[in-house]
């Protein structure tokens, strides 16, 4: 489940707290932080020397997702969507400030959106079952609702796929090398974890790893 980005990390989240958008704060001191994976993250292309990074991918919230009117979008699949952007905000709402808040839409274009998401074939996500990619203002993820043979993906499948590009749209541009979080690569791990949120924090307080 890789992330392709266009600028290859232009942007190395090297804002300060006082750009930080709201629901994200710096922590008041180290300890705050652990546990996380960010000094130990996995390239975010699966078999490839691309570095990971840590970023301010989004600036505003609530963020605004949009999920493309396509003939793979039902009705179904688009509360995956809800689910995997509820799991988020569940689990980043006692961070100080609040935590990743968002509206989701069904619409027919991206105009206006953070994140776009795009249910497809496994044809068009290549050799994976889903990415994310860097389009400008928005991110958009493709996840494949249907595999080689056209087979609809396991919901729940779906659901923690969802959940892992977020994660990247988000702003871990990375993998987690620990099998329980949500950013690793392991399909069984369906939840997001401390270290999956305090990972996020860190991206959004402006550092590129974990202090010392």
């Amino acid at each position: 489940m890789p992330i392709i980005c266009r600028s290859l990390f232009l942007r190395a989240a090297l804002l300060g707290a006082a750009l930080c958008p709201p629901g994200f704060v710096m922590a008041s001191g180290s300890d705050d932080y652990f546990p996380n994976y960010a000094n130990r993250m996995l390239t975010p292309v699966n078999g490839s020397d691309v570095a990971p990074a840590l970023h301010i991918a989004r600036n505003r919230f609530p963020l605004r997702i949009k999920v493309l009117n396509t003939m793979y979008c039902n009705k179904q699949r688009f509360s995956i969507v809800q689910e995997a952007t509820s799991a988020w905000a569940e689990a980043t709402k006692r961070m100080p400030g609040g935590g990743v808040s968002s509206t989701c839409e069904e619409v027919d274009d991206a105009e206006g959106a953070d994140i776009v998401v795009r249910f497809c074939t496994r044809e068009e996500t290549g050799a994976f079952a889903a990415f994310a990619e860097e389009r400008g203002s928005y991110t958009l993820i493709r996840l494949a609702a249907v595999d080689k043979n056209f087979k609809s993906i396991d919901p729940k499948l779906l659901k923690r796929i969802a959940m892992h590009e977020f994660g990247h749209a988000l702003g871990i541009w990375g993998h987690s090398p620990d099998r329980k979080d949500i950013m690793s690569l392991d399909p069984n791990a369906v939840d997001i974890s401390l270290a999956d949120v305090n990972t996020l924090r860190l991206a959004y307080a402006g550092k590129t790893e974990a202090p010392r």
